[in-house]
């Protein structure tokens, strides 16, 4: 599942049937490898609070099913986000080889179905190779480590699987 794609899909109470809110932003760890929370946006002045992922009953199709309403808080609140990384975020992350070739930049994460774990990433290319599904992509198994600088090292072999396929 694209993450982008949870932007915008309601946030619905189990406990009276309510929608609280829409997805505004997907929260994940540092290392992009878990989805730590939604932020959502809510009310007259779209005030931005945040669910935590594990008071996330399911994620379906059309909506995100929650408890009730005790599971959205004020982000700052929410001590399991803090210091949370945001997909806008990830999405400027530039990939770099071990021996410094730079892949590209992450244009999509892609999560499982449940939205607990991301599954890979997409990098930036032009809309014709997006149209014939051969964006380059990088396993999160293929990532040997992030920095705090937006900055994602992975293996020269990947690298080279990269711009062969490209080939």
């Amino acid at each position: 599942m694209n993450a982008e794609h949870l932007k915008g899909r309601a946030i619905v109470t189990l406990s009276d049937a309510a929608k609280i809110g829409e997805v505004d932003d997907i929260l994940f760890d540092s290392e992009y490898r878990q989805v730590l929370g939604f932020t959502l946006k809510h009310g007259p002045f779209g005030t931005t609070e945040a669910v935590s992922r594990d008071r996330v009953s399911t994620v379906g199709q059309d909506a995100l099913t929650v408890t009730g309403p005790d599971a959205v808080n004020a982000l700052d609140r929410l001590t399991t986000l803090t210091g949370a990384s945001s997909l806008s975020q990830a999405q400027q992350t530039q990939v770099v080889t071990e021996s410094g070739t730079l892949l590209g930049t992450i244009s999509q994460v892609e999560l499982d179905d449940e939205a607990r774990t991301v599954v890979s990433y997409i990098l930036s290319t032009s809309l014709w190779k997006r149209m014939r599904h051969n964006a380059p992509r990088i396993e999160v198994q293929d990532v040997l480590r992030f920095g705090s600088a937006g900055i994602m090292i992975v293996a020269d072999r990947v690298g080279a699987r990269l711009t062969s396929e490209a080939e």
